[in-house]
């Protein structure tokens, strides 16, 4: 990748990616500069939604799609003591690695059966996940079916993806279902010195 080009071009331009494991893996050394840079909001905004809903922090948390890191720091700051880490990015997870943020972290696909195992996790984060070139909205019931009853997900819904119907509708769905209680919904800054805002979800688990 040259210096010029930029992946969040390619992020935010429908079909322009085809290979998220490869962008990632190229990005990973740049990553955190290049958000930080533009303001990158979500990571904090998401821990400061699901300390709210859990003011007692119970852990542990399983975060999804956890990248180099910048979540799980957020989540150790908002005070929640356990935290795991998983993602498919293996130049992503070496960094993630070098800080002290995560009880464990783990490479898997999130996209397959299965790929999360089953350790008693109270609550999920998925920060900048939910995304047409990564996850579709069949990822909250995934991270859902993680979580006891009374358990939260909390997440993103960027500029990108709220231009596609289907995230809201399923969780929308979910809501009718009885499956889910929408804790807390706010529009708020994402990169901001791109003009890109996210809805923060936080959905509490009925049963």
């Amino acid at each position: 990748m040259s210096d010029s080009e930029n992946p969040l071009d390619a992020l935010y331009t429908e079909g322009a990616v085809t290979d998220t494991a490869t962008l990632y893996d190229d990005w990973a050394e740049r990553y955190e500069a290049d958000l930080k840079s533009i303001g990158y909001a979500a990571a904090d905004r998401c821990a400061a939604a699901l300390a709210a809903a859990d003011p007692g922090l119970t852990s542990p948390v399983v975060d999804l799609g956890c990248g180099t890191g910048l979540s799980g720091e957020a989540l150790r700051a908002a005070g929640f003591a356990e935290i795991d880490g998983y993602d498919f990015s293996e130049g992503m997870l070496a960094l993630a690695r070098t800080k002290k943020c995560y009880r464990q972290i783990i490479s898997t696909d999130l996209s397959q059966p299965n790929a999360v195992p089953d350790k008693g996790y109270r609550h999920a984060a998925m920060v900048g996940v939910l995304h047409h070139t990564h996850a579709p909205p069949e990822a909250i019931s995934s991270a859902l079916s993680l979580l006891p009853a009374g358990g939260c997900v909390v997440f993103t819904l960027n500029d990108e993806t709220l231009r596609f119907p289907e995230y809201t509708d399923y969780i929308a769905d979910l809501v009718k279902a009885g499956t889910v209680d929408i804790v807390s919904e706010e529009y708020g800054p994402h990169l901001p010195a791109r003009n890109v805002g996210a809805k923060v979800i936080v959905l509490r688990k009925r049963r």
